[in-house]
């Protein structure tokens, strides 16, 4: 077992709860305090990561909230909410690295060249510099990380966040219709004045090293913009008792939101339900568009850095070791989108509720559709062609030129290039408690359908680092492929008191009588155009130009073919497999209660084989846990 170490303080709460004006204004405010702490020590078994970490975080939250009743004419109330809180984080992490040569410079500046010395000035046999920095960059210098060390980050964290939010409540009652209408604004703040992760330059953090070139840099917190999002909404609640009996209700409201670098969103919705039968059939509708902020992520990514080595004489052992020098060009790039839009849910149903006596059914089927969907990608402008200059010395120990070749740095950027479509059918039937067997059953179900593609454009790059051997990159068409996913589901639950001894049996049993997962291919073989090397422009073959692999093979682009071998087209279907779970739950007096569960209780692990590699298989159902809980009431 690791020597892990996890505490947190209970929080500390202050609550002041206020009415002025006869009752007219009541308001509630609360103060709480709270930290915690999270260590995990070096295990002295694990000889190979080494991996230990420690954190503390402290803060800080005021909530306030009230209403202001009227009462006049239409207007009822006033409602507010005001929270604030600051948080401070500081932790670490430290662990073994392997595998981990690749180039390092300390600048953030593009184009800045540096050598292993800093504010080295390198030269040609003509008097040509090398290097390239400014007074930035006097003190910083490049370096070759070594296959294997001890890498440490800190990362100093002050979460500022502000939400703010008043709401007005109108109603009126006229013969059988009541009309009630809220309206209401709201603003949120976040951003963080923390110095963000930290670490030695000449130990960074471990990369990635299958992205060529790409590098990355310290980022400060307290630089990125706060992000605000402002919304304003109004929503309209209508009821009309029909003849007396039947009752009519919509439900409609629109909401505006406003967010840093998205910009504006409109959100409506509209819902309704009549009773067919009262009190026993009820028939129910609804439509409504949900937007879904970005993230930090999405709204100010890192920049993109890389690294190109144009001199690495550190293992040439003719060189005297204090004079072999190690030189880098680092490329920066904004990979932020200012075009990124607001992504949307589009989701309409219909169902109905049935009641007769114990028995309650309600049934809905739905369609959702997210447009525009947030993404990481490459995309046509992400791809900038740099100048790959190499160096060497000649016979007289000179540094010349010795090559200099195009090449192709690529970085991803946030987009909205996500598109998912679901349906399906719920149910959910209640049967009440039984009192001759005193157990009470529900049923559940579901069928659901995913669809979901990529509407961006796909890149293949067949190059190799080298800077001599680096290729144009394939360009591919948009929605390459769709991915499909299928389930059908049952759950019965039944649940049985045993009042003499204070027990409450619960057993749940589950049924995936469906699942499957499938690709559609589309056109994912034939490139449709290419970013070319030596000035990252996408050029783009006429209609028809190449129809198939033979013909791009004969123009000697055979480089840009990717090898698919679709085995994902074929449908992956598994039979039906079975999970029981139980809880016993006792109650002990008025104040304890003591449950024991089990999840997987028969521990059943079907094994299926796949179509698509014969030979292997999955087991299906969670793993098998149990445990016990005790509750305190007071």
């Amino acid at each position: 077992m690791l020597p892990e170490q996890l505490i947190h303080s209970l929080p500390y709460f202050e609550f002041v709860e206020l009415t002025l004006f006869n009752n007219k204004l009541r308001s509630n405010t609360s103060l709480s305090f709270f930290y915690g702490k999270d260590e995990r020590e070096k295990n002295p078994d694990d000889e190979i990561t080494l991996a230990n970490s420690r954190g503390e975080d402290v803060g800080i939250r005021l909530n306030t909230n009230g209403t202001w009743t009227i009462n006049k004419g239409w207007l009822q109330n006033i409602r507010y909410v005001l929270s604030g809180s600051y948080t401070a984080k500081n932790s670490y992490t430290e662990e073994a690295y392997s595998s981990a040569n690749a180039a390092y410079s300390m600048t953030t500046t593009d184009g800045a060249v540096l050598s292993n010395k800093a504010g080295e000035h390198l030269y040609t046999a003509d008097k040509t510099e090398i290097t390239h920095f400014g007074e930035a960059d006097a003190n910083n210098y490049a370096v070759y990380l070594p296959s294997s060390y001890i890498g440490r980050y800190n990362i100093d964290s002050k979460e500022i966040n502000f939400y703010a939010k008043l709401t007005a409540n109108l109603f009126k009652h006229i013969g059988n219709v009541n009309n009630r209408v809220l309206i209401g604004a709201d603003f949120k703040t976040d951003g963080n004045e923390g110095k963000g992760k930290t670490y030695d330059q000449s130990r960074p953090p471990y990369r990635n090293l299958s992205h060529m070139n790409a590098t990355f840099r310290p980022r400060a917190y307290k630089d990125i913009p706060y992000i605000n999002q402002f919304g304003a909404f109004i929503e309209e609640n209508f009821n009309w008792m029909i003849g007396g009996t039947h009752s009519f209700n919509i439900q409609t409201g629109l909401r505006f939101d406003n967010v840093s670098v998205a910009g504006n969103t409109l959100s409506p919705r509209i819902n309704a339900s009549l009773d067919i039968i009262p009190n026993i059939f009820t028939l129910r509708g609804g439509f409504g568009v949900t937007a879904k902020m970005p993230t930090l992520l999405y709204l100010y990514p890192e920049k993109a850095y890389f690294e190109y080595i144009n001199l690495n004489e550190l293992s040439n052992e003719r060189i005297p070791e204090a004079d072999r020098k190690f030189v880098t060009t680092t490329r920066v790039f904004d990979s932020q989108n200012k075009d990124l839009k607001i992504a949307k849910n589009y989701k309409s149903e219909i169902g109905f509720d049935f009641h007769l006596g114990k028995v309650n059914l309600g049934v809905t089927g739905f369609i959702e559709k997210v447009k525009n969907g947030y993404s990481l990608s490459k995309t046509l402008n992400t791809f900038k062609s740099v100048m790959y200059n190499v160096y060497k010395r000649d016979k007289a120990g000179d540094l010349n030129l010795a090559g200099s070749y195009p090449v192709l740095s690529s970085f991803f950027t946030p987009g909205n290039n996500s598109f998912v479509t679901t349906k399906g059918v719920e149910f959910e039937l209640d049967i009440a408690r039984i009192e001759a067997i005193r157990t009470a059953f529900q049923f559940s179900g579901s069928w659901m359908r995913n669809d979901s593609y990529s509407n961006g454009y796909s890149f293949y790059d067949n190059s190799s680092e080298a800077p001599t051997a680096r290729k144009n990159v394939a360009i591919y068409d948009k929605h390459k492929f769709d991915t499909h996913q299928q389930q059908l589901v049952t759950t019965v639950r039944a649940t049985h008191n045993i009042p003499r001894i204070g027990f409450v049996v619960t057993l749940t049993g589950q049924a995936v009588w469906q699942q499957s997962d499938w690709v559609t291919y589309r056109n994912d073989s034939i490139p449709v155009g290419y970013i070319a090397l030596d000035n990252g422009k996408s050029n783009w073959f006429a209609p028809g130009q190449y129809t198939n692999t033979k013909q791009l093979k004969e123009a000697g682009l055979d480089y840009m073919l990717i090898n698919n071998d679709h085995l994902s087209a074929i449908k992956e279907s598994y039979r039906p497999y079975f999970c029981f779970n139980i809880n016993v739950t006792k109650e002990i007096g008025d104040m304890l209660r003591v449950s024991f569960f089990a999840n997987n209780m028969f521990r059943s692990y079907p094994r299926r084989e796949s179509k698509r590699s014969p030979g292997n298989f999955s087991l299906m159902n969670n793993r098998f846990f149990f445990g016990m809980e005790l509750s305190l009431k007071i």
